[in-house]
C-alpha cells in the first residue's frame, strides 16, 4: 500500500465490498488486501479486522484497555497452604502414603509453580481438596 496522506472529512463512510460493483466507483479511495494467489480472498470479518488494526497503527496505535480485571497471582505462602491442604486430602483418600511419600509433593509443588496459579484458582483447588476429604470421611 503506498504511503499516501489523505485529509479526512467530518463525515466518513466506509464501504466494504467483496467484489467491485457500482458502489465502489463512487469511493474516493479504494484499497485491496494482497493475498496468497492460492487463496485469492479473505473472509470478510478477517478483512475488516485487518483494516481496523492497520488503521489503528497508522494513527499511532494506543494502549488497549483490558475488558477483564487483572488477575492476582498466588504468592508462595498461598501455594504452600494449597499444597499442605492437598497433602492432607491425598492422605485422607489413601492416595499419598505418609510413610513413603516419594516425590509426589515436590512434583505437585513444581506443577503449581509452573502453572502460575491465580488466587481464584488456588481457592478452587482448595475446594476440591476439601470435597475429597469430606467425601472420604462420609464413607
Amino acid at each position: 500500500m503506498p504511503n499516501t496522506t489523505y485529509s479526512v472529512p467530518e463525515k466518513l463512510g466506509i464501504l466494504i465490498a467483496t467484489e467491485p460493483n457500482e458502489d465502489v466507483y463512487w469511493c474516493h479511495v479504494a484499497l485491496s488486501i494482497p493475498t496468497n494467489p492460492k487463496y485469492g480472498s479473505l473472509n470478510l470479518a478477517a478483512a475488516v479486522q485487518l483494516i481496523a488494526y492497520e488503521w489503528r497503527m497508522a494513527l499511532g496505535g494506543f494502549e488497549v484497555q483490558s475488558a477483564t480485571p487483572t488477575e492476582t497471582f498466588a504468592d508462595a505462602q498461598q501455594i504452600g497452604g494449597l499444597l499442605s491442604h492437598w497433602e492432607q486430602s491425598l492422605m485422607d483418600i489413601g492416595f499419598l502414603d505418609p510413610e513413603s511419600p516419594k516425590k509426589l509433593m515436590p512434583r505437585l509443588n513444581q506443577l503449581a509453580n509452573r502453572a502460575q496459579l491465580t488466587l481464584k484458582e488456588v481457592h478452587i483447588l482448595r475446594g476440591v481438596a476439601k470435597a475429597m476429604s469430606l467425601t472420604q470421611r462420609k464413607t
